[in-house]
């Protein structure tokens, strides 16, 4: 299920409490997810979806649901 292997992607990356995730969770909500946060969060998307992000879709994340979005719309590309 996508969204379950968003959800531990973004608790893994960002070492947040499975409780504390949501679709809403944003950059601002977590200090783990600074700029180096995003991008290794974006890179363990790709590494573990086997996609290649377009830096525009990489800008335009900001939340955990905008990232399971763009997956979805990867995974349906593919």
């Amino acid at each position: 299920m996508i969204e379950q292997a968003v959800k531990d992607l973004v608790c893994s990356v960002l070492k947040l409490p499975p409780d504390q995730y949501s679709e809403d969770l944003a950059a601002g909500d977590v200090p783990a997810w600074d700029s180096l946060g995003h991008v290794n969060l974006l890179m363990a998307v790709e590494k573990h979806f086997g996609i290649a992000l377009e830096v525009v879709d990489s800008i335009e994340i900001e939340t955990a649901g905008d990232i399971l979005d763009v997956v979805k719309r990867y995974k349906h590309l593919n």
